[in-house]
């Protein structure tokens, strides 16, 4: 028979150690904000993208530069007033100055349009690019809410470019006045003109640039896609035009967003029989103009929606 085995003599004792520490972590106990105060703050955190406030030194350069080169025009118009009120020659001026409320927004649509093409995939295609729209979605925010404050954001940004310029004018018309009282109730007319031309044309174009920056993450995909989407159609029209009459002809003017917005201006401010001529050539009463502006916004504005309910996270 084998002898048992000697039982094994007892290891070093271990003596585990351990610390709790107080981080400080503490529940909230506060009020709790609902869907609304959640969209409202994407709609400002998108505004603030949208000229890269809260981002780095980079960011802010684009947005800015095409700002103040589109406010420059009136910057220049405000000075060459005040120094030919002050010649005594205003009425010479008045009658032959090229910068005014009705014709800004044709002089400076190309700046607000690369606007539109430069920030708003930046805007739209970050958050597919790294993945961050299942953290939105998975709180309180719902898919509607997303589409509709990164659509406003966008919106407010080009509003912000676009109208900057027509109160620059404003003010500059009034300061520049002999008598100041006169020179407001010279230019009071024309502030609800260029207002409603702002806030439709901005519309149009944010509304245009959102629904392609949100089709694809890729930035230079989205980028030239709005630039082909601003600059070719006017070009197709006018050759369609030319080539055929009708009311065919007619109808495609309406489906270029630059022609769109050259009407909208003329038709607003009175100044259609004055106009570019693929508008007098079309031919159409303002209100075909007001009309056609909405449903692009409309349209665009559904499109974005529905883009974000099908997309997947």
């Amino acid at each position: 028979m084998t002898a048992p085995a000697a039982p094994l003599a007892p290891g070093p004792q271990s003596t585990g150690t351990g610390s709790i520490y107080d981080l400080g972590y503490r529940g909230y106990d506060g009020p709790r904000f609902g869907r609304l105060t959640v969209t409202l703050g994407l709609l400002r955190q998108t505004l603030q993208e949208a000229y890269g406030i809260g981002r780095g030194g980079r960011a802010k350069i684009a947005p800015f530069l095409l700002l103040i080169l589109n406010t420059l025009p009136a910057l220049l118009a405000v000075g060459i007033t005040a120094l030919v009120n002050q010649a005594g020659a205003a009425q010479a001026l008045e009658n032959g100055m090229p910068i005014r409320h009705d014709s800004y927004q044709s002089l400076t649509s190309t700046l607000v349009m690369l606007f539109c093409a430069a920030q708003a995939p930046e805007l739209f295609g970050r958050d597919q690019r790294y993945g961050v729209l299942p953290l939105y979605f998975s709180r309180v925010l719902t898919r509607v809410d997303y589409a509709l404050a990164r659509t406003g954001g966008i919106f407010l940004a080009v509003l912000i470019i676009t109208l900057v310029p027509q109160v620059v004018l404003s003010i500059g018309g009034v300061l520049a006045a002999s008598d100041p009282i006169t020179g407001l109730q010279q230019d009071l007319p024309e502030i609800p003109r260029y207002l409603a031309v702002s806030i439709l044309a901005s519309g149009m174009l944010a509304g245009i640039a959102a629904v392609i920056a949100a089709s694809t993450p890729r930035r230079a995909y989205a980028t030239a896609t709005i630039i082909g989407a601003f600059i070719l159609p006017p070009v197709i029209v006018g050759v369609i035009s030319a080539l055929s009459v009708g009311d065919v002809a007619r109808a495609l003017h309406l489906i270029s967003p630059g022609d769109v917005i050259e009407g909208l201006n003329a038709a607003i401010f009175g100044v259609l029989a004055v106009a570019s001529d693929i508008v007098m050539q079309a031919d159409f009463p303002g209100w075909v103009y007001v009309v056609t502006a909405t449903v692009w916004i409309l349209v665009t504005l559904g499109l974005v929606i529905r883009r974000y309910q099908t997309v997947s996270v």
